[in-house]
């Protein structure tokens, strides 16, 4: 039986992956007449500012924009747009190489001096302290808007089953799309077959974590964690390269 939307679209999915904790799916649609290809979490473009939906509450933007525990949160665009490059860093990388984690004495210690201990401050707490060159971690992230395969699918996910998603990547890519629309972060992304291939380089023999936009070094905490995760068998290791 036909979906009800064949008419109009193409369609290609990826798995579902086995990971252990539950199968992943990913399906990518291609419309026809706009030659426009929609994505669920397969490929993102990180904004330089905040995204609009961030204005409803800009109070995690302000939090995440001060370098210690004891200075207030001032709503300006500059600090919404600072909290923003920092989130982003924590959303794709969980523990970026810029950070540094205090211990939890040192932590505990600097909120005695937080100006608000409420709940919503986390009691004051804040185990952030970031190297002065951090913003070079974000423009590596942000890379001009060029698209990519996020570190954690790349990391955790997707090398999972390198020859499906190939497959799916070979299939998707016959399709002469122009614009990509994901469901989160930038969108429309102009760009074609030719850069979506680019962006899975990372599943070929021999390819480095990492790659020149997003470096090596910003892939250690993930890697850290797949080889915990795989040796306590809660996800399966990750399938070898092959030719």
């Amino acid at each position: 039986m036909q979906p009800p939307f064949a008419a109009q679209f193409d369609w290609e999915t990826i798995g579902p992956l086995k990971m252990g904790l539950g199968p992943i799916v990913e399906v990518a649609l291609f419309h026809r007449d706009t030659r426009t290809l929609l994505l669920t979490d397969t490929l993102v473009s990180v904004p330089f500012t905040p995204p609009a939906v961030l204005d409803l509450d800009p109070y995690p933007l302000l939090f995440h924009a001060r370098d210690r525990a004891d200075e207030p949160l001032i709503d300006t665009p500059e600090n919404r747009q600072r909290g923003w490059h920092r989130i982003a860093l924590f959303a794709f990388f969980f523990q970026p190489s810029a950070l540094d984690v205090p211990t939890l004495t040192q932590a505990l210690k600097d909120a005695q001096n937080a100006p608000d201990r409420s709940r919503q401050a986390y009691f004051g707490l804040y185990p952030f302290c970031w190297a002065a060159d951090w913003q070079a971690s974000f423009e590596a992230l942000h890379g001009s808007g060029r698209p990519f395969v996020a570190p954690v699918l790349q990391t955790l996910i997707f090398n999972r089953d390198r020859t499906t998603v190939k497959t799916w990547v070979e299939a998707v890519t016959q399709w002469q799309f122009e614009r990509v629309i994901p469901c989160h972060l930038e969108a429309p992304i102009d760009m074609g077959p030719t850069e979506l291939k680019a962006a899975f380089d990372f599943l070929a023999p021999n390819h480095p974590p990492g790659d020149r936009p997003l470096p090596a070094i910003e892939f250690e905490f993930l890697q850290a964690l797949d080889a915990g995760l795989v040796r306590r068998g809660i996800t399966p290791p990750a399938e070898r390269h092959t030719q």
